[in-house]
């Protein structure tokens, strides 16, 4: 999905209104109720160049742009992975080996008295 900013394309224009009537005069594809959103004619005109394209356009705030990146999404991915997987395995093992070493002192007696010798 692309990721558009309202403030790359300059100020909001009071004049600007999409409409079917616009919509036919600038050439665009598509629906006019795609370009609502848009502000002024450079966003329009970038909205349209994704539409022909057949990519879905989302118009996002500049401080939470890099949320929405695939690199992110990576990156928690390989964390879990890397760390908190090998983690999770380790402490699985250590708490199965210690009920393991329980287990087996309370079924032989003589294990338990090894133990205690």
């Amino acid at each position: 999905m692309i990721c558009l900013f309202h403030g790359d394309y300059g100020p909001p224009d009071p004049a600007f209104a999409v409409s079917a009537a616009s919509a036919a005069v600038h050439g665009w594809a598509g629906d006019a109720s795609l370009l609502k959103d848009a502000r002024n004619i450079g966003e329009a005109e970038a909205i349209q160049r994704y539409v022909v394209k057949g990519e879905p356009v989302s118009w996002c705030h500049q401080g939470y742009s890099w949320v929405d990146q695939d690199a992110i999404g990576w990156f928690y991915l390989s964390a879990m992975v890397l760390v908190v997987l090998p983690y999770l395995i380790i402490k699985i093992k250590t708490l199965r080996r210690g009920l393991g070493d329980r287990d087996a002192s309370r079924r032989s007696p003589e294990a338990a008295s090894g133990l205690r010798s």
